[in-house]
């Protein structure tokens, strides 16, 4: 389903008087709603729990659940009650605690390992057998005389994706999801991303598949060699590309061969296009029922999350509803975000939250879901830039209620890249500008903060000061990310009113290389202006993506190899962000070509992804002319009349 079209860029004349105009007044901020409703629902049962309840699927394999039911004088209560269903890789026995608290509400909750993990047959193959699976345990519940029928899920990260991947099957029976941090549309971003690849998705193969493996589950020294293996993570992703049989995973194959084809699989690739990795190839068989989309800004699915409520909520009949809150991945009880701190009500009751929903559309209950908005977001930004208590920024925020995203009124807006390190609205005049810089491989940019999960060992995520950090991988100095030759930074001047940016955001530049291929990165940045805690000032990640040359005609083929100093256009698009630039502040953006290990390193060889053995040095050039006039266009919300 194609995406509501982006509104015209203003004119230079037009945004001079919006950063003058578009601020947002305290009083309309100080209107917004609470944090999201929860439920006030007192324990009615006990919980009575089976464990490693052998469920068979269609092919003859059986998936082990743990069902925790609704019980009176430590037996299962009589009569039938609706189910809460999650499907995870990482042991049943870690949803003990919504296990728990939803049995005593009433609900029959069903937790079960997907195929090859911890107690359930079969080998691990990524997502792809969890549509089948997830379609076949649904039903198996319906059938079950516990169940009135009804089967709602849960489950955050992975466990969100396997949620996504049932609903593509449409079972008779599921009737409502709560998917949070869901892994989705993985080829676009999230393990392939602009045609690089998140490392993360490496190290969740090292330290997480691997060690928790069949192999390693049946032999304890080995299992204790795989988690050894895991821990010198940034040693293994610094030798990549993973080629078979050199590493530790050749013990477990069914991990390598994932692996190995993730590599080198380009978003081209059927491999991400399948049911289980993609949401928004797959609208059409998705089952029509009410589901609740939840992310954080600074989670490694944000993009995600919102291009599936951009595809389902106009195709399907039924409810859908996105909240978005300040949150890293899976983070959302907490109002801290890295080194960043936001308004105690940011921080939500998760399992109360999704009470109220389930309450409503398994049984039945009118407790205000149907006049919540379609859209609730916590837009960041308004604090007051001192230090926190806890020693965090406090950047602040409150949450807003929206009709839809992306939100209607919004004035998608260019800022253009200038010579003199400027980003302003007038275009840019000079016959022929530019910016060369080399990117070199083997001294990459390194990642801090950011939308990142499965970071264990690696990385950081959330808003972080843009300072290396002596325990930063790979960092060899502890100065600001804007010193290095490397990168290229573009600042406006301070703004003379508030600018909130709410939405998705892009960079359009005009590149050349001398390699035949090679990546470009942006990063949005909130340039907090010193103060007594923060002398030399604050500069605050807000999101960065990064996009592979060779995909720079899009993600469905591979263009040709560059020429050397042809200029040719790029879009780098960036996760959604939702952030008042404060008065006094600078908007700026980031250009370099790497951001490790965040992402993996082109090594501008142009070889096959995934199995190059050579790196070279690049000379990478932007340009900010006229002919060229690369920009950074921002989603700015103007103010309520």
């Amino acid at each position: 389903m194609p995406f509501p079209r982006p509104r015209p860029l203003l004119p230079a004349t037009a945004m001079l008087t919006g950063l003058i105009l578009l601020g947002l007044p305290p009083r309309a901020r100080s209107q917004a709603p609470p944090a999201p409703a929860v439920a006030d629902r007192a324990a009615e049962f006990q919980v009575a729990i089976e464990r490693n309840v052998m469920i068979p699927v269609r092919d003859g394999v059986r998936l082990a659940a743990d069902i925790y039911r609704p019980a009176r004088e430590g037996r299962p209560a009589p009569g039938r009650f609706p189910s809460l269903f999650t499907r995870t890789p990482y042991d049943k026995r870690g949803t003990g605690a919504e296990g728990t608290y939803y049995a005593e509400r009433g609900y029959v909750v069903v937790a079960n390992d997907t195929r090859g993990r911890y107690a359930s047959e079969g080998a691990w193959n990524g997502l792809a057998n969890d549509p089948e699976d997830g379609y076949d345990v649904v039903e198996w519940i319906a059938a079950r005389p516990w169940s009135d029928s009804k089967v709602g899920t849960f489950g955050t990260s992975y466990p969100g994706g396997t949620q996504h991947a049932m609903a593509e099957m449409s079972p008779p029976h599921l009737t409502t999801m709560i998917p949070i941090d869901a892994l989705s549309n993985c080829g676009v971003a999230g393990m392939r991303h602009g045609g690089a690849f998140e490392l993360r998705f490496v190290n969740w193969i090292f330290q997480t598949g691997a060690p928790a493996s069949k192999a390693a589950m049946a032999d304890p020294a080995l299992r204790r060699a795989l988690e050894e293996s895991g821990r010198r993570i940034r040693q293994h992703v610094g030798l990549l590309p993973v080629r078979p049989g050199t590493t530790p995973l050749r013990l477990v194959p069914e991990y390598e061969a994932w692996l190995v084809a993730a590599l080198r699989s380009g978003p081209e690739s059927p491999f991400w296009h399948v049911k289980g990795m993609s949401v928004v190839d797959h609208v059409k068989d998705y089952a029509d029922i009410p589901v609740l989309h939840v992310t954080g800004w600074y989670d490694s699915w944000t993009r995600q999350v919102t291009m599936n409520y951009q595809a389902l909520a106009p195709a399907k009949s039924s409810v859908h509803r996105l909240v978005i809150g300040p949150w890293t991945h899976g983070a959302q009880g907490s109002n801290l975000a890295g080194e960043v701190e936001f308004t105690p009500e940011a921080a939500v009751d998760l399992l109360r939250f999704r009470l109220r929903w389930y309450d409503r559309w398994l049984k039945g209950v009118r407790n205000g879901v149907d006049d919540d908005p379609p859209v609730l977001l916590y837009v960041m930004g308004t604090g007051d830039d001192r230090r926190s208590a806890g020693g965090r920024l406090r950047h602040g925020g409150s949450w807003r209620a929206e009709r839809e995203w992306p939100i209607a009124r919004t004035r998608p807006t260019a800022f253009y890249l200038h010579a003199d390190g400027s980003l302003a609205p007038e275009p840019p005049r000079e016959a022929s500008s530019r910016t060369t810089y080399t990117f070199d491989p083997r001294r990459p940019v390194p990642t801090i903060g950011g939308n990142i999960s499965s970071s264990q060992g690696l990385m950081s995520a959330g808003g972080y000061d843009q300072r290396a950090r002596p325990d930063g991988h790979p960092a060899t100095d502890e100065l600001p990310l804007s010193e290095r030759r490397d990168v290229l930074v573009f600042r406006s001047a301070p703004l003379a009113e508030d600018v909130e940016v709410t939405g998705t955001v892009e960079a359009k530049l005009w590149i050349s290389s001398t390699a035949p291929d090679t990546d470009f990165t942006a990063k949005l940045i909130d340039e907090v202006p010193p103060n007594a805690d923060y002398p030399l000032g604050f500069d605050l990640n807000l999101g960065d993506s990064i996009l592979r040359a060779r995909y720079r005609e899009g993600l469905d083929h591979q263009a040709p190899a560059l020429k050397a100093g042809e200029a040719v256009p790029i879009t780098i698009t960036l996760y959604p962000t939702s952030n008042v630039f404060k008065k006094g502040h600078r908007i700026r953006v980031d250009v370099s070509s790497s951001n490790y290990p965040r992402f993996d390193v082109n090594p501008n060889t142009g070889e096959p992804l995934g199995e190059d053995r050579r790196t070279a040095p690049a000379d990478n050039t932007v340009f900010h002319d006229a002919a060229h006039p690369s920009s950074l266009v921002l989603p700015i919300i103007p103010p309520p009349r």
